[in-house]
């Protein structure tokens, strides 16, 4: 009996498989060719077939994550150098922005870039001024320069805490 009832123990751990949580379908990073503060360096990826999700909870600092969805993701990170002795010197921006892989052109100013989506995400040990922001001050424009190659210009402004990146200048190719 005992025989048995472990046979049965060990069938059900084995037969237990974890959910598959992936969440990115392909990623591309490339090199940065925005005027880079000398103090970090910069860089920026492509998430096709992608979305942005804001996580707001009561009493926490809201985040953005990348999920599975029916568009491109554009994020642009800003990484400071830090000592590596500093515990809490890290310092990060990244600004988000999403947009169908089909798109031509697309020239936004100030609420209108709720369509794309556009949001600063601050992380450092910063009291009160980190966490993600929805920016609706600025200019984002999206220009077709030939087939897959497009330039991406954003200009931008978030009032509720300081940045570092007020401007983004990219040449990106979707495939």
């Amino acid at each position: 009996m005992k025989i048995y009832i472990s046979f049965i123990a060990i069938f059900l751990l084995l037969s237990c498989k974890a959910q598959s949580t992936e969440i990115l379908t392909k990623t591309e990073e490339f090199s940065s060719n925005t005027k880079c503060p000398e103090d970090g360096g910069c860089s920026f990826e492509l998430f096709s077939n992608s979305s942005i999700n804001l996580v707001v909870r009561e009493g926490t600092p809201s985040y953005t994550t990348i999920e599975k969805g029916n568009k491109t993701v554009f994020k642009f990170s800003f990484k400071r150098n830090v000592d590596q002795q500093a515990i809490d010197g890290h310092y990060i921006e990244e600004v988000f922005a999403e947009f169908d892989s089909d798109l031509s052109d697309l020239i936004l100013e100030d609420k209108e870039l709720k369509q794309v989506n556009l949001i600063l995400n601050r992380i450092c040990y910063c009291k009160g001024s980190y966490g993600s922001y929805i920016v609706t001050k600025g200019q984002f424009s999206f220009k077709k320069i030939k087939r897959n190659t497009y330039d991406l210009t954003i200009d931008f402004k978030v009032d509720e805490v300081p940045q570092v990146i007020t401007t983004i200048s990219e040449t990106l190719i979707l495939k």
